[in-house]
């Protein structure tokens, strides 16, 4: 019984200390940026939010991390707003690439290197709310300019909400042990 009031209590306590982190993170409003970068995935509703963006005339520039995946037959039904996208000509400024590594920190790089090449002074980084927190402290390594974190207000089922505190969780401690960018 000790053992069962002992991992009842364990896991009130990580929801607890999760709260701040993966449900309730920081967040900004989207506001006027050179680029608005949308991370993987680049699931519809961060794409709507990203060309919202654009045609409320808070930026003219779209970054989209896009797996190479994305462009075969079976991926094309899953993300196919991005993919338009990235293959059709548009009236902004659209950078679609695969970062290398294909991970938050890969994102990263590959921001800061367009930040580098563009002259870019702020960024507007959109993805789901459980990822929020792990992505400013990433995105912070590599660039220490104006960047606002935006969520995407995507609907989670309680069972993705679980794999998210699970996921995130253990990808800080690998955050934690990597250094700079």
């Amino acid at each position: 019984m000790a053992v069962v009031v002992a991992l009842g209590a364990a896991a009130v306590l990580v929801a607890l200390v999760g709260l701040p982190l993966y449900v309730f993170p920081a967040r900004d409003e989207p506001r006027e940026v050179d680029a608005v970068y949308v991370i993987g995935p680049p699931t519809d509703p961060r794409m709507e939010l990203a060309e919202s963006m654009i045609d409320d005339g808070l930026t003219d520039t779209m970054v989209v991390s896009l797996a190479e995946a994305a462009y075969d037959a079976g991926e094309r039904a899953k993300r196919p707003e991005a993919v338009q996208i990235c293959e059709e000509p548009q009236d902004f400024t659209v950078y679609c690439s695969q970062p290398d590594p294909f991970t938050t920190r890969g994102e990263a790089r590959w921001m800061r290197e367009l930040i580098d090449e563009n002259g870019w002074e702020s960024v507007a980084v959109i993805t789901t709310t459980p990822h929020l927190t792990r992505t400013r402290v990433i995105m912070e390594r590599c660039w220490d300019g104006d960047i606002a974190y935006v969520s995407s207000g995507e609907h989670l089922d309680p069972w993705y909400w679980g794999y998210h505190y699970a996921y995130q969780s253990a990808a800080f401690v690998k955050v934690w042990l990597e250094d700079g960018c």
